[in-house]
């Protein structure tokens, strides 16, 4: 017994001996049981206070509004996500030149007017362009694009891209401050298409070395811009190098020409490019192919411009005057409304009246040979009147009427041209030759504008107001007559007619095409 005793007090020892040591509270399932039994305990000692009481009362609410702004924002996340895929969606179908789903889709996106309303808008306006709505287009981009704030950086590049292509050296100069204006406001110069457009503006601006440094970088992206080059290096004196740009402007024109015969643009770059390198004869092969492919073409006023560069190339080697009229006679045979073969013609009596002795000779030679008569009366017509030979010079111009029916729109056009010279119009001149045309075609309505114009410029109200009357029923330019008229009306003391003239051309304004008159240009 003593010894089972003294065993077991050995082994309690022990057994004491090697128990565990304590964990730590932290690791005690009563200190976790306390962490979750805090809040209610908490609870239900402060239950009996009001601000607790309410405070769990209103849990619910407070649970309610975070569930609904969780709600409301996974919403707007979902209105974004699908705005966006109809955005892709419209730009993907743009992409593959689907323009009805496009529109669609983009119609959508508009609907909407969340944060993608004003790129839809500049691709709406591309799909616009794309489909030939230029005015839509226009409208669209300058309303996310103004003339006067900033707006869309891409609208704004595109319609800098398409005023620099309307505009030139002779634009409004308030055209000329809208491109700048939407040119600084793309905030980018360095594409191709940006150069380009700073070139264009460059140009009109008459800011030669800019438009060479901006073409030069467009160049590489724009082919057709070597032309151009070349134009600006004969304008400052590099001819050896205005001779390479010219060169290679022809090498890309032949090359399109071989790969699309009918691409009319191209054939008539191709032309000029050729003109102003002197092979005439090759820029003749190459606009008469295109006449025979497309009789309605341009072809006109391009074959009147190559024999006008035959005329000069000839005139400058001293070719006789009957061969240099026969360049001029051709030239108005292709477009008697040639702005360039008039000035030429006119050019033959222009020289001091004192010194034209010998030219006069030379004409009447030209008219004894029977070569080039027609135009040779009209040359002589035209000096005579510096002469101050009236009856001469009347004489002359019918006998070139007579001998030609189509001279008559030749003398008209000649009477608009004079009228017009900003330098010094001879209105006396004009009426003699406007009147010899109408002799030959007196009910003529384009006729009756040229000398009812005249009249106007003279201020000589009543003739004016008498041959406007016969013309306005077959003349192209209606609108032009109502306002004259207007003018007419009103310095004649008839406000009621001058009113309703002003509101017919007014009418016009938005119907009819604007004309250029003959030989204005």
């Amino acid at each position: 017994m003593r010894f089972y005793q003294k065993w077991m007090r050995f082994f309690r020892y022990w057994i004491r001996s090697i128990r565990l040591p304590r964990l730590p509270r932290i690791l005690t399932l009563g200190f976790y049981w306390s962490i979750i039994a805090f809040p209610f305990v908490w609870l239900m000692v402060n239950w009996q206070r009001h601000r607790v009481r309410d405070l769990v009362l209103g849990l619910p609410a407070v649970a309610g509004i975070i569930a609904t702004a969780v709600l409301v924002g996974a919403g707007q996340v979902q209105e974004r996500s699908l705005t966006m895929s109809y955005f892709n969606e419209a730009q993907d179908a743009i992409a593959e030149t689907e323009y009805p789903l496009a529109e669609l889709l983009l119609g959508r996106v508009l609907q909407r007017g969340d944060s993608k309303l004003s790129d839809a808008q500049y691709l709406m306006a591309v799909l616009f362009e794309e489909t030939g709505q230029e005015e839509r287009a226009s409208a669209l981009l300058r309303i996310i694009a103004p003339d006067d704030s900033r707006g869309n950086r891409d609208a704004h590049s595109r319609l800098a891209r398409i005023l620099a292509n309307q505009t030139t050296f002779q634009s409004d100069p308030a055209d000329i401050k809208r491109l700048y204006w939407h040119l600084t406001a793309a905030m980018e110069d360095g594409s191709p298409d940006m150069a380009l457009a700073w070139g264009q503006y460059s140009l009109a601006v008459g800011d030669l070395e800019s438009a060479r440094r901006y073409l030069a970088d467009a160049v590489k992206d724009f082919p057709e811009v070597w032309q151009t080059l070349g134009v600006i290096e004969a304008t400052i004196g590099n001819d050896v190098t205005a001779t390479a740009h010219f060169q290679r402007s022809a090498d890309y024109f032949s090359e399109k020409l071989r790969i699309d015969p009918k691409d009319e643009r191209s054939r008539i770059d191709y032309a000029q490019t050729l003109m102003k390198l002197g092979r005439l004869d090759e820029a003749k092969i190459i606009l008469e192919q295109g006449k025979l492919l497309d009789p309605n073409g341009k072809w006109s006023w391009m074959l009147a411009s190559l024999a006008v560069s035959y005329h000069d190339l000839n005139a400058a080697t001293g070719k006789p005057i009957s061969e240099l009229l026969g360049y001029l006679d051709r030239a108005l045979t292709y477009d008697p409304n040639h702005g360039l073969a008039l000035n030429r013609l006119m050019a033959y009596a222009k020289a001091d009246v004192t010194g034209n002795v010998e030219l006069k000779t030379v004409l009447a030679r030209v008219i004894a040979e029977g070569e080039q008569p027609a135009l040779a009366h009209l040359a002589m017509g035209n000096l005579c009147w510096l002469e101050d030979d009236r009856e001469g010079a009347l004489f002359h111009f019918e006998s070139a009427t007579e001998i030609r029916d189509d001279v008559a729109v030749v003398l008209n056009n000649l009477a608009w041209l004079i009228s017009h010279d900003t330098a010094a119009p001879d209105f006396e001149r004009a009426i003699g030759l406007v009147n010899s045309a109408l002799e030959k075609r007196p009910d003529d309505p384009s006729f009756l504008d040229t000398r009812g114009t005249v009249f106007f410029l003279q201020k000589n109200w009543k003739p004016a107001l008498i041959d406007f009357e016969k013309a306005l029923s077959g003349v192209r330019d209606k609108r032009s007559v109502h306002e004259k008229l207007a003018i007419i009306y009103q310095e004649l003391g008839m406000p009621e007619i001058s009113e309703q003239h002003t509101k017919l051309s007014a009418e016009l304004m938005n119907t009819q095409t604007p004309i250029v008159p003959q030989v204005r240009q």
